[in-house]
């Protein structure tokens, strides 16, 4: 690495580290507060709210990477403008891509490392985080009724049921399937279900079972039939997996589950994109802040400021059109995971061809 590419990536970390933990720590205090009422009635121990509490600053900080890396490429331009930096190494024989390329370059190490924290750090710390309000802060099981529902129990695990009653550990007329890999296997219809706690088991009662033979279903019925299915009623509540407790690879085995049982996968489709898509937004973002900060030249860092949270704003605002548009099905996962991105690429590469040009 050149002298002056080492010189440029000191100038735009430092600010860049200040303006991750700057964005991640306002966001994280507007959820606080937005969650405060529930917080503070909650029965948690006051070290279980601030586990929750600390475990979603991962999730901030991950969100705000964008956001840092525009200021941080705004102030780092601004800073070698004012300072005269940016003529001095001009006159020095120097182009303006050899100031604004390792920019570029350390925006696309901090792309790296943030697809690796959504990969490893950000999956632990949201599903744990998940669990903690769903089971502890704010226990969803305790709801009274669930009707009509469909439930997902173990692998190959397929729950239909008129009325599910997670606090009394009940289910009504359920219908338990289980899958293989050639369609459903064996197949369990009763009256209802009862949670049984020492046999950490469902017992159905008052029902019929049908194994697939070589000949077709053979049925038989029970009074009281103990199956395998072990999930606890606090975890079967209908609700599906978020995609950041999930890496790409938990999420694509995720989705073809869905798949497998017949659930729509639209939307996992696109979140599977979108992971894919979001860590190169600090690309296209530094790419914009470029010719941004060359045409403000001698603007104050509120300014700065200023823009880089507008146009960040802006930025997720399509995203979140973009992945509308693919959660409907009126436009292919790729493209609305990808759009965004490349909307505002193709004006920052278009800004930076002019920067090259000369425009400066």
């Amino acid at each position: 690495m050149r002298l002056l590419s080492r010189y440029i990536a000191g100038k735009f970390f430092r600010p860049f580290f200040f303006s991750l933990g700057l964005f991640a720590v306002l966001i994280f205090l507007g959820d606080v507060f937005d969650r405060m009422n529930m917080l503070s009635a909650s029965r948690a121990s006051i070290g279980q709210i601030l586990e929750y509490l600390w475990l979603g600053v991962p999730y901030w900080m991950i969100r705000t990477i964008p956001m840092a890396t525009l200021l941080a490429t705004l102030l780092t331009v601004s800073g070698f403008v004012q300072s005269g930096e940016w003529i001095g190494v001009l006159a020095g024989g120097y182009e303006n891509k050899d100031l604004w390329l390792p920019i570029l370059a350390c925006s696309g190490l901090v792309a790296l490392g943030g697809l690796l924290a959504q990969e490893t750090i950000l999956p632990m710390s949201y599903s744990r985080r998940q669990r903690l309000w769903q089971e502890t802060i704010h226990p969803e099981w305790q709801a009274g009724r669930y009707r009509n529902v469909a439930l997902l129990g173990g692998p190959g695990e397929m729950i239909e049921a008129e009325s599910f009653l997670p606090k009394e550990g009940r289910l009504e007329r359920p219908t338990l399937e289980i899958i293989g890999p050639e369609g459903v296997s064996k197949e369990i219809d009763a009256q209802e279900a009862l949670w049984d706690s020492a046999k950490s088991r469902w017992v159905f009662h008052q029902g019929v079972e049908r194994i697939k033979g070589p000949q077709g279903f053979a049925a038989a019925f029970f009074q009281d039939k103990v199956s395998d299915l072990a999930v606890p009623p606090a975890l079967l509540i209908p609700n599906t997996r978020e995609p950041d407790e999930m890496s790409l690879w938990e999420l694509r085995r995720y989705a073809r589950r869905l798949s497998h049982l017949g659930a729509s996968t639209r939307e996992f489709a696109v979140a599977l994109q979108s992971k894919i898509a979001y860590p190169f937004t600090n690309v296209v973002l530094c790419a914009l802040g470029v010719p941004l900060a060359l045409r403000l030249r001698r603007a104050p860092k509120a300014a700065s400021f200023s823009i880089a949270v507008a146009t960040s704003f802006v930025y997720l605002f399509v995203i979140e059109i973009s992945r509308a548009l693919g959660n409907s099905g009126l436009a292919p996962a790729m493209l609305a995971a990808w759009l965004p991105n490349m909307l505002f690429g193709g004006a920052g590469a278009w800004l930076l061809s002019r920067t090259s040009g000369g425009a400066f």
